[in-house]
């Protein structure tokens, strides 16, 4: 019995863990299909080609952005590596790089004004193709469409069992630490 008791915290932990991977999962899996849920569109690049090593650079003013915002992006071949890099109006700086020729990053729009600079750049070894566009995020913008079906709601599951599957994990580190603790006075008596 005192075995089993050992063990629940590190199940509980584990199965946090999967929750949070599969969560993630499905939050990458919904944005590959956002473009037909956006709506109104920017054309950021349009066919640009770049070069190993290359980059293109773009800006875009707060006050052209809705609240939640998507930047989708598609690189042709999709086995070619691109990194987009961005410094908000607070200079915070983000990062995502391409997989399997889409990329996709979520922004808000800052309330202070100022403008958001992009940079887009090829890591891999040869010439790629991309055409970016940025919209409001349907998702998370609160404007999916019902038509839509279970797409709306998905991103909201997602982060749901995120969050769960954190929760989980802490809390099942926290068991089998206190398991193991509660297990190594029992055996000094």
């Amino acid at each position: 019995m005192a075995k089993l008791l050992l063990a629940r915290g590190p199940v509980i932990a584990a199965v946090g863990l999967i929750v949070v991977v599969i969560g993630a999962n499905l939050f990458d899996t919904s944005y590959q299909s956002v473009e037909s849920v956006i709506g109104t569109t920017s054309s950021i690049f349009t066919d640009k080609e770049l070069l190993p090593n290359q980059s293109i650079n773009s800006t875009i003013a707060s006050s052209r952005l809705a609240e939640h915002n998507v930047i989708v992006a598609h690189i042709v071949p999709s086995s070619g590596s691109v990194k987009l890099e961005g410094v908000d109006p607070n200079g915070m700086t983000f990062e995502k790089d391409s997989s399997n020729g889409f990329l996709y990053h979520i922004i808000q729009r800052s309330t202070q004004g100022g403008s958001y600079n992009l940079t887009i750049l090829d890591t891999g070894s040869q010439p790629v193709r991309i055409t970016a566009v940025i919209g409001e995020d349907p998702f998370l913008g609160n404007n999916c469409n019902a038509a839509y079906g279970m797409k709306c709601s998905i991103v909201h599951l997602a982060v749901g069992m995120v969050a769960t599957g954190i929760v989980a994990f802490v809390v099942g580190i926290g068991m089998g630490m206190y398991d193991f603790k509660k297990e190594q006075k029992l055996q000094k008596k």
